[in-house]
């Protein structure tokens, strides 16, 4: 190691010295640099480039989530529509609920219903037909 050291010329002694000031100088170099904006048109273009991706970041974000607010919107229209469906379902059984329990009321209560009259009715058309027929055939035959 001594042999490598003595022909490049460095000595232990004289590594961090080198190194220490060498990093020094390019610290007070890039500091200048900052300063007097020799820096600035990589730094522009460094910024524009990262604000590129950005940008486009923030679009695709911006399309998924109006895609997703699309969709939301739809579901909901769906939704919608279906509260609605059930709605009136619900009301036409309420109707008819409300119908039988008409029926079953007049039922127990002994109340006439439509087709009650209508078997009365007929009953007795029956037998005002009868009373009939039989008077006639007294009449016919029993002269």
């Amino acid at each position: 190691m001594d042999q490598e050291e003595k022909r490049e010329g460095i000595t232990p002694d004289k590594l961090p010295k080198d190194t220490f000031v060498k990093r020094s100088r390019d610290f007070i170099q890039g500091a200048v640099d900052s300063i007097t904006g020799k820096d600035l048109p990589v730094l522009v273009e460094d910024f524009t480039r990262e604000m590129t991706v950005v940008a486009e970041g923030l679009a695709e974000d911006q399309a998924r989530l109006s895609d997703a607010l699309h969709l939301q919107g739809e579901g909901q229209d769906n939704l919608a529509e279906q509260a609605r469906q059930a709605e009136k379902r619900i009301t036409v059984l309420e109707r008819q609920v409300a119908d039988l329990q008409k029926k079953a009321d007049r039922k127990r209560e002994g109340k006439p219903g439509v087709m009650q009259i209508l078997k009365q009715a007929t009953w007795l058309a029956a037998i005002l037909a009868a009373a009939w027929v039989i008077t006639t055939l007294v009449n016919t035959f029993g002269r």
